[in-house]
């Protein structure tokens, strides 16, 4: 693992460098505002020293090429300045020191070409104002670059739209600037980013980039600022066409830019108008592959944040309704019987309420209480009777106390759901960190609409990892195609491969989630072997995704074994995925199905609960335990063991669990398994991790040589589940 992505960090490495060299040799010639362009100063500034020192190169091999290794001496003095001081520290590849650097080392070469050719004092305010502003743009970058890597996503609020607007500006000067025949580069690219805004985002946003691209363009030449004046209101026209009408805005655009051309009077040369033609061309290529995934923008996004994360709250509020709705009629028909056994055990007085010294006694006895049994009269005619008719309602009395302890048990109970519905309704207005999308959203629904699938509704988004995911809503009673079609559809749709994760319904509607599977995957086998004389097992395992891709592998071990016992466990399992997949947490989908497996009936019955979270993007697994068996991880080549000393779900009012998080690499194993194995079997284990590789073998043999290190004469029920890392 680690070489793979020492491998993966070179090859970044070196495409970076690529980019970098191709930029300095672009922006090293170009000019800006009369003067020799800063732009090649400020990208060594804010890249990191490999691309730096390639940005030089290009550099030098553009003025070489040119013969202007003179002219630029003051920018090729500064940008040496800007290496060295890399080589020696980290810090300036940070955005204030890599700002500061760039404009001292402008101030500082131009400062010494100066004195070295006399024009020291005349020069220093004007190498002064070039190194603040090559400085500022150097931050500029620097800051949007660090937000890219933190985030992979660079989001278009507050300063960071300042910062990208500065280097637009920039680049599209140099652009312009570039001389080439027949069009201008930087006219076709200012075109083409300003009808792409006005499609994908809205008019405004188009007229907005079309203007700082004007600015660029005027820091250039008045022919080129001109040319490009025309594309605000362009592109401010061609956003009300809307979305999802690509040659309609393509056309749209290019016939606006013809009207207003022509309402200019004909200044505008045929070079600039034929340039933004082929910006519009160029959209028109560029567009079907544009993906919102790079850009984070505000407005209509964040109002339609709001309404998902609305959608979603109700949604898991109607799961837990129909959750509680389940456990109440599991609950109405295991406690029937009891009802008829306490109505036939009433308390009555059979025989001193029939006998004639019944009023004697009850003088000579005074006030009888429930809580002891009395001492009868020696005169007592019917004494022996009576005496076993007052023990009966003595231990009928204590019966009832009892009870009224196990109701004082469900108040708190109730209480501690009462906490855990206050928790759910706290996490659920958090952000979860999908970055929803309103455009493919809108995809998502009219292709099902081209298929005739009825849908009550959708939405999409990327995860922190940048991955594609979605749910899709239908009626309960709605008949819906198979997920692997569903998949197809909108895999063709999207562009991009889409795995189906584990459908979940509510009392009116079922969601099914669709995700892009993450890098890596994980690699399931279990066996299982019943106790002996039993046909069926207590021990119950299940392994699904969430609609974000996460991956979870669940073991659960019921009290004993046989029919009673694979009722309890199935029922822990499969309350537990109904309410992650419903997007719960699993730490509060554990307290809420302990709750229901507490009060589910008046007999004891209790489970464990053993989960892996698999993080595939990040090689992360959590383990949330409730009094399930060791859990043994070889990571590398160490084998550690997870325990829980808590608890198992269904025994206390308020759930006791142990949460541990280990990162993992591809190739590392997980053995997840019941009671059934004993601990005489953990050095076997051990042993196995350390010397193979083949989880399916592995899982077998613990299985098949579990009884060997098992020193009871009473068998228990064996379940394995063996889990490795491998790359998708």
């Amino acid at each position: 693992m680690l070489k793979k992505v020492k491998e993966r960090k070179k090859i970044s490495t070196a495409a970076g460098s690529v980019l970098a060299f191709a930029g300095g040799f672009l922006f090293s010639g170009g000019t800006i505002a009369g003067a020799a362009s800063f732009a090649d100063i400020s990208l060594v500034g804010a890249v990191n020293l490999p691309c730096a020192a390639s940005a030089f190169l290009g550099a030098i091999l553009r003025c070489i090429l040119t013969d202007s290794v003179g002219k630029c001496i003051v920018k090729l003095g500064a940008i040496a300045v800007i290496i060295i001081a890399k080589m020696f520290s980290r810090i300036f590849s940070r955005p204030a020191p890599s700002g500061i650097l760039t404009a001292f080392a402008v101030i500082l070469a131009g400062s010494a070409v100066s004195v070295l050719i006399g024009e020291f004092p005349q020069k220093l305010l004007f190498y002064a104002i070039y190194g603040i502003i090559s400085g500022f743009s150097a931050y500029a970058a620097c800051t949007l670059w660090a937000e890219y890597r933190k985030s992979n996503v660079v989001a278009l609020r507050g300063r960071n739209g300042c910062y990208l607007g500065i280097v637009y500006i920039i680049i599209s000067a140099v652009l312009c600037s570039v001389d080439t025949p027949v069009i201008n580069v930087g006219l076709v690219v200012i075109s083409a980013v300003s009808v792409f805004s006005a499609y994908f985002y809205s008019g405004f946003s188009g007229a907005v980039c079309g203007a700082l691209g004007v600015s660029g363009a005027f820091l250039v030449s008045s022919e080129a600022g001109t040319a490009a004046a025309i594309l605000p209101a362009t592109a401010l026209i061609t956003g009300f066409v809307g979305r999802d009408r690509l040659l309609l805005s393509a056309a749209v655009f290019e016939v606006t830019e013809f009207m207003l051309s022509v309402f200019m009077g004909g200044t505008i040369s045929a070079e600039m108008t034929f340039s933004i033609i082929c910006g519009g061309a160029l959209f028109i290529t560029a567009a079907p592959h544009y993906q919102e995934k790079w850009l984070s923008v505000g407005g209509k996004n964040d109002e339609k944040d709001s309404d998902i994360n609305n959608i979603k709250t109700n949604f898991l509020s109607d799961v837990i309704n129909a959750v509680r709705c389940d456990s109440a009629k599991i609950s109405a028909a295991l406690i029937s019987t009891q009802r008829k056994m306490y109505r036939e055990s009433t308390p009555k007085n059979k025989v001193c309420g029939v006998c004639y010294r019944r009023g004697i006694c009850r003088e000579e006895m005074g006030e009888i209480s429930g809580e002891i049994i009395p001492v009868l009269p020696e005169e007592c005619v019917n004494k022996k009777e009576a005496s076993e008719e007052y023990e009966r309602l003595f231990r009928l009395s204590t019966a009832q106390r009892l009870m009224d302890l196990r109701y004082s048990d469900e108040r708190r109970l109730i209480m501690e759901q009462f906490g855990i519905i206050s928790d759910i309704v706290r996490i659920s207005g958090e952000r979860d960190g999908i970055r929803y999308s309103q455009s493919i959203s809108a995809n998502i629904e009219e292709a099902f609409g081209n298929h005739n699938i009825n849908i009550l509704r959708c939405w999409a988004g990327y995860t922190p990892s940048n991955r594609l995911t979605a749910e899709i809503f239908f009626s309960a009673g709605e008949i819906v195609e198979s997920t692997e079609r569903i998949c197809g559809i909108l895999s063709d749709i999207l562009g991009v491969r889409l795995e189906a994760s584990a459908s979940v319904s509510s009392e009116k509607e079922l969601k099914i989630g669709i995700y892009e599977p993450p890098v890596y995957d994980a690699e399931i086998h279990s066996a299982a072997i019943c106790a002996a004389g039993s046909k069926l097992s207590g021990d119950s395992s299940s392994s699904f995704s969430d609609s974000t891709g996460k991956r979870y592998v669940v073991l659960s071990d019921g009290m004993g074994s046989g029919k009673n016992a694979a009722v309890d466990s199935h029922m822990v399992i499969g309350l537990f995925r109904r309410l992650v997949c419903s997007g719960m947490k699993p730490e509060l989908a554990v307290r809420l199905v302990n709750s229901v497996m507490v009060t589910k009936s008046r007999e004891e019955s209790f489970a464990t609960l053993d989960a892996v979270i698999l993080d595939l993007d990040g090689c992360t697994a959590t383990s949330v335990k409730s009094g399930a068996a060791p859990t043994i991880i070889r990571r590398g080549n160490d084998v550690i063991k997870l325990s829980s000393p808590v608890f198992p779900i269904g025994i206390v009012e308020e759930a006791e669990l142990c949460i541990s998080e280990q990162k993992f690499s591809e190739g590392d194993m997980i053995i997840m398994f019941s009671d059934g194995i004993s601990e005489n079997a953990y050095l076997f284990i051990k042993e196995l991790l350390l010397g193979g590789s083949d989880i399916r073998e592995i899982v077998r043999e613990i299985t098949v040589k579990a009884g060997v290190f098992n020193p009871t004469v009473r068998s228990d029920d064996v379940t394995v589940i063996g889990i490795k890392i491998v790359k998708k």
